[in-house]
C-alpha cells in the first residue's frame, strides 16, 4: 500500500480535471506540497483526513475581492454603487491606516480559509498588509495595489509608482504571493494611464486587474466622450491580453465579447454584488460559449456580504437562469468548474492550482455533506451547488499544508484577530 506525507481518504473526490473525474470513493496522496497521487486504491499516510461523507474538490479560487473592506461589512446597505462608493466607502478609506487594513485582511483570510478558499485576487490599498496576513493565514493571493487616478490630488506617475513598487517587493513573496497591477476602472483612470499600466506589467511580467463596465452610467458617459465603449478603447490602446482580468463586464456589447475573446481576456464573475447593488448580470452563458475564461468572485464584504464561494456558487447559476429564462443556464457543473479550475484558468495559475491532478500543488479542501439538507446525495455537482455553504467546509490544505481542521483555523488565534478587528471598526467609524 502506497505510503505519503497526507493522505486524504474515503471522499467524494471531484478531480475537476480534463474529464471531470470523480472518484468515490477517491483517495489522494500528498507529499512534499504536491499531489503525488490521485484515484480509487487505498493508500497510507503519516497524517490522514478520512473524507467520508465527504465531498473534496480543488481549493476555491476567488477571482475577485477588497478583502479589507470586511471593515465595511454591515455599515452601508442598500444604496446604488455611485452614491455607496462617493458618499460612504471613500470618505471612511481616506482614513484608512496601514494597521486597519492589516486586521481587515486577517479577517478576511481567516474568513476565506474557513470557508474553503485558498487563493483570491484582490485589489485595496496598503496591499503589504494583505500579503502579510494571507501569508500568516496561509492561503494564496493575487494583489494589486487600486490605483485610482482621475479622483486623486497625486500625480498620475505618483499612483502608478505605489503599484509598481508593491509588484517589485511582492511578485513571488514567501511561494503564496503574486503580484498584479490594479488600475480601479474605466472612469476613475484616463486610456493615457493605462497605456502607463500596460507598459508597466509588460516591464515586470506581471498580470492587470481591472473594474469594468460595472454599472451603465459610466459606460454610457465613456461611450459619449469617446466615441466607443470601454473595451473597444482599451483594445485600440493595446491593453488588452491575456493577462488582463476584467471584474464585472455587465455592460458588454457583442463586438466587445468577440475582442474580449479574440484578445483572451479574462472575466471575474460577482452576482452577489452584481444583484446587491443592482448592477446588472452578466453575460455568462454567452461569455462560456465563446470560449472566454470566467472565474467567479465574491467581490468585497463591503457589497456581498460573506467571503462564501460555495453559497455564491447557488447565487452564480440562479441569475443565469433568470437572465436568460432557461433553467439550462450555467449548471451545477458547471458553476462548480468556475469556482476551481475556470478560477486558476482565469488568473492564468492552472498550471498549478485549480483541479486535483498529479504534479500540482495540494490546494484542496473537504466538504462534509453528511448534514440533512445534503441528502440524497444524487450528483456530488449538484448538492454542492445547490445545498451547500461555506459553514460546511471540514478541512482545508493549502500547498500540503492543513489550514483548517475540522472547521477550526489552525494557523491563527481566531479571537485575537477579532478583538484586533473590532477595535479598528470602531476607531473607522467612532
Amino acid at each position: 500500500m502506497r505510503r505519503f506525507e497526507l493522505a486524504i481518504r474515503n471522499g467524494i473526490v471531484l478531480t475537476m480535471n480534463a474529464e471531470m473525474r470523480v472518484y468515490n470513493p477517491g483517495s489522494i496522496g500528498i507529499s512534499e506540497g504536491r499531489i503525488s497521487y490521485v484515484g480509487g486504491d487505498e493508500i497510507k499516510g503519516e497524517e490522514e483526513i478520512d473524507a467520508r461523507g465527504c465531498i473534496v474538490i480543488p481549493g476555491l479560487v476567488n477571482c475577485h475581492t477588497h478583502s479589507p473592506m470586511t471593515l465595511f461589512r454591515n455599515a452601508v446597505e442598500d444604496q446604488p454603487l455611485e452614491k455607496w462608493l462617493k458618499e460612504y466607502v471613500w470618505p471612511v478609506e481616506a482614513k484608512l491606516k496601514p494597521e486597519h487594513v492589516r486586521v481587515g485582511a486577517m479577517l478576511a483570510a481567516a474568513e476565506m480559509a474557513l470557508h474553503g478558499i485558498t487563493c483570491f485576487n484582490d485589489m485595496y490599498f496598503f496591499m503589504e498588509e494583505v500579503a502579510k496576513a494571507a501569508v500568516e493565514i496561509g492561503i494564496r493571493g493575487v494583489l494589486s495595489e487600486g490605483l485610482v487616478e482621475l479622483f486623486s490630488s497625486r500625480s498620475s506617475e505618483e499612483i502608478l509608482r505605489k503599484g509598481v513598487s508593491f509588484a517589485e517587493r511582492y511578485h513571488g513573496w514567501k511561494g503564496l504571493i503574486w503580484a498584479a497591477l490594479g488600475p480601479h476602472a474605466e472612469y476613475s483612470c484616463s486610456l493615457e494611464f493605462l497605456e502607463r499600466v500596460r507598459e508597466e506589467a509588460d516591464r515586470l511580467g506581471v498580470g492587470i486587474h481591472i473594474h469594468l463596465a460595472e454599472v451603465k452610467p459610466p459606460v454610457d458617459e465613456f461611450i459619449e466622450k469617446h466615441g466607443k465603449t470601454p473595451v473597444q478603447a482599451l483594445d485600440e490602446i493595446g491593453f488588452l491580453r491575456r493577462d488582463v482580468i476584467i471584474a464585472h463586464g455587465i455592460y458588454l456589447s457583442d463586438e466587445d465579447l468577440k475582442i474580449l475573446k479574440r484578445r483572451d481576456v479574462a472575466i471575474a464573475y460577482n452576482p452577489v454584488s452584481n444583484m446587491k447593488l443592482a448592477s446588472g448580470a452578466a453575460r455568462i452563458d454567452e461569455m462560456l460559449r465563446l470560449g472566454i475564461r470566467v472565474g467567479l468572485g465574491t467581490d468585497g464584504p463591503g457589497s456581498n456580504n460573506t467571503l462564501d464561494m460555495i453559497q455564491d456558487m447557488k447565487i452564480a447559476s440562479l441569475l443565469q437562469k433568470l437572465r436568460y429564462m432557461d433553467p439550462r443556464s450555467l449548471p451545477a457543473r458547471s458553476a462548480v468548474r468556475m469556482a476551481t479550475r475556470g478560477g486558476a484558468e482565469a488568473l492564468g495559475l492552472d498550471d498549478l492550482i485549480g483541479s486535483i491532478e498529479v504534479g500540482k500543488r495540494a490546494d484542496i479542501v473537504v466538504i462534509d455533506t453528511r448534514k440533512v439538507r445534503y441528502q440524497p446525495i444524487r450528483d456530488p455537482y449538484t448538492a454542492l451547488t445547490y445545498c451547500g455553504s461555506g459553514s460546511d467546509v471540514k478541512d482545508v490544505i493549502v500547498d500540503g499544508k492543513i489550514v483548517v481542521k475540522d472547521g477550526a483555523l489552525q494557523t491563527a488565534d481566531l479571537e485575537e484577530i477579532s478583538k484586533k478587528f473590532s477595535d479598528a471598526v470602531a476607531d473607522l467609524f467612532q
